[in-house]
């Protein structure tokens, strides 16, 4: 594997994994930024998307297209929407989709795909990585992440995504960064550690543990590019 594309919404989602780069080059393209060098030897591109859908297809098509990138791997933090999801630990997308798009419209439209597969090389390589850093106070977990233009912080809208979409977690980009990811053909893998349980107290606990949530998912990431 050539070159490795990392993704985050938010600076402090890339943080750790720019202060592991040893950094070549900072180009700013479309407003986004995206940090050349490399992690334990490999090379890697890391972009900064910002938040929401749009941000996200945006900043990945340009990583795609500029940059030569031969994977994916977008990291972050994430609401649960799973009783044995709890906050502090990760997820690692089976699948993406989005909870705020019909399925009829996901299938009966470009790409006509309901959900977009993560990459199941990278999946493993993730998998390995949790074991590598894998503390006893949080768990791992493999299965749906969903996407949507709002952060989640109702638990009557919870309990409708969990009812249509039985997702693990959910989140703003992941879904779209899978979807470009797929109509280009490259792999990608969506990790995210949870900072909050997306209801009625979600964003006093997102304050309390995005930090350590996000720091969670960038070690992951770490760890896979020393095994990778």
């Amino acid at each position: 594997m050539n070159t490795v594309g990392i993704i985050g919404a938010m600076d402090l989602e890339i943080r750790l994994l720019k202060d592991k780069m040893s950094l070549s080059k900072k180009e700013s393209i479309a407003g986004f930024n995206y940090y050349l060098g490399r992690i334990q030897g490999k090379d890697v591109v890391i972009a900064c998307c910002s938040v929401g859908k749009v941000n996200a297809a945006s900043c990945t098509q340009i990583l795609i297209d500029k940059f030569n990138i031969d994977c994916i791997i977008n990291t972050g933090i994430a609401g649960s929407l799973h009783n044995e999801v709890k906050i502090c630990d990760v997820v690692i997308s089976k699948n993406v989709t989005y909870h705020d798009v019909t399925k009829n419209q996901m299938k009966n439209f470009f790409p006509f795909k309901e959900y977009f597969e993560g990459d199941k090389k990278l999946i493993e390589l993730a998998i390995k990585a949790c074991e590598k850093y894998k503390l006893d106070n949080w768990n791992y977990h493999i299965g749906r992440i969903v996407s949507g233009e709002r952060f989640i912080s109702d638990s009557k809208m919870k309990k409708s995504i969990i009812e249509e979409y039985s997702p693990y977690c959910v989140e703003m980009e992941g879904a779209a960064i899978g979807h470009v990811a797929y109509i280009n053909n490259v792999p990608f893998v969506v990790i995210r550690g949870i900072s909050d349980n997306a209801d009625d107290e979600a964003y006093t606990n997102y304050d309390i543990f995005e930090k350590i949530s996000a720091e969670h998912s960038a070690n992951i990431v770490l760890n896979m590019m020393k095994i990778i």
